[in-house]
């Protein structure tokens, strides 16, 4: 399988600096240039399977380039960003401020520790596992259009790399990450923004 991963454009929430996590977020005016921007140049890529984030940061994108390229959109409940819980849309200075007693247990043990109303890393890395278990020895090709913190998961699964290893990889808005996947290896052929 080859995969093409497509992190969403600047949002509120980024240009905000929250824990958006899977809380909806607009478009800044800089993300709707940007969204012209990506979506234009993916239309060309061809695929055979488009998979998105039921997020609409994300879902929007993988809409339109399902239109481009007359691509059916699958949407998986999985492919969203990380649910922070009780951060969810909060600044980091409001987390610090609020509940900072999470806050120290969360950063003490970012793999384990699952914050109140979300998830742990660990728990949100294992669904994405488990979801791309079961298509990553397929022939083809697919986009899947998602979260930064989603394409860390994907991209340290399909290298076999520790889920830690994940802050090894930034992920920018807009951003594409090409992975070809074979016989249990995958390999990183690609990471670039086209916004």
């Amino acid at each position: 399988m080859k995969f093409t991963l497509v992190r969403h454009v600047e949002t509120t929430g980024n240009y905000e600096n929250r824990f958006a996590g899977v809380t909806e977020t607009l478009y800044t005016q800089k993300g709707k240039e940007q969204f012209i921007k990506l979506t234009n140049a993916l239309k060309e890529y061809k695929v055979d399977n488009i998979y998105s984030s039921p997020i609409s940061r994300a879902l929007n994108i993988a809409n339109k380039i399902g239109e481009y390229t007359n691509t059916e959109v699958k949407v998986i409940d999985v492919l969203s960003e990380m649910n922070f819980g009780i951060f969810e849309n909060l600044t980091f200075e409001e987390v610090v401020r609020d509940h900072n007693e999470h806050w120290l247990g969360w950063e003490s043990d970012y793999l384990n520790y699952q914050i109140p109303e979300g998830d742990s890393l660990k728990l949100f890395h294992q669904r994405i596992s488990d979801f791309l278990d079961t298509i990553k020895n397929e022939d083809g090709t697919c986009m899947i259009v998602c979260h930064g913190g989603t394409i860390q998961s994907i991209v340290t699964h399909l290298l076999n790399l520790q889920v830690l290893d994940r802050w090894h990889f930034h992920i920018p808005l807009g951003g594409i990450v090409e992975i070809s996947y074979k016989e249990n290896f995958g390999m990183l052929n690609k990471l670039h923004s086209l916004v």
